[in-house]
């Protein structure tokens, strides 16, 4: 498959990859984001399997210079896109950085028992970037039920949502099922009604 990058944002694009097996037979849509910084390098989340040709063509709207895997669920990908772009620095969760900090926010979004996930803020395109803790689809967009059960420190989750829920956002991307590209802070608000609650 011929990955398709679109721009979402001022400086800021999508890329979807082919789906990934989820439990048995069920398969998940798999996205990237590519990122413009500052001095024209390019920061890429959750890179997507894609061809030596397909890896080229994002190249070419800036050197690659971060690598970065919000979620070690996503860290799988990153040692084919380090061999096509050796110079590029690799950032994991939990031990993520903030070298991006003049063009991202960041923040962890805590409380999960078994899962740690970045959450990032673009301010340039007011863009809001979460992974797996958010899935939007056509029927039904939120927090998977698995997920909300794994949230044992609503406490912490809530302090973490408190930062989120007040970077100035109208956009929503997601690692799986459909971006939102207006009112998004509200579709974040009621997606996490459930955490304000202990």
């Amino acid at each position: 498959m011929k990955l398709n990058v679109v721009e979402f944002g001022p400086n800021i694009w999508i890329a979807d990859g082919p789906p990934v097996n989820a439990f048995g037979p069920i398969k998940l849509p798999t996205r990237m984001i590519v990122v413009k910084l500052a001095d024209d390098s390019l920061w890429i989340n959750s890179p997507v399997a894609a061809s030596p040709e397909d890896m080229q063509m994002v190249a070419q709207l800036g050197p690659v210079r971060y690598l970065v895997a919000p979620t070690p669920l996503h860290a799988w990908r990153l040692p084919a896109w380090q061999a096509a772009f050796p110079a590029a620095e690799i950032y994991g969760t939990p031990a993520n950085g903030d070298a991006w900090k003049s063009d991202l926010d960041q923040v962890l979004l805590g409380g999960n028992a078994f899962v740690r996930e970045l959450e990032f803020f673009h301010p340039k395109s007011g863009t809001l970037i979460f992974t797996d803790f958010i899935q939007n689809y056509r029927l039904w967009g939120g927090v998977p039920l698995d997920i909300r059960l794994s949230f044992t420190r609503r406490d912490l989750a809530r302090q973490s949502l408190s930062k989120i829920l007040s970077w100035d956002f109208d956009k929503l991307i997601v690692a799986h099922g459909n971006c939102i590209d207006r009112n998004a802070k509200q579709f974040v608000e009621r997606a996490f009604s459930w955490a304000r609650y202990p």
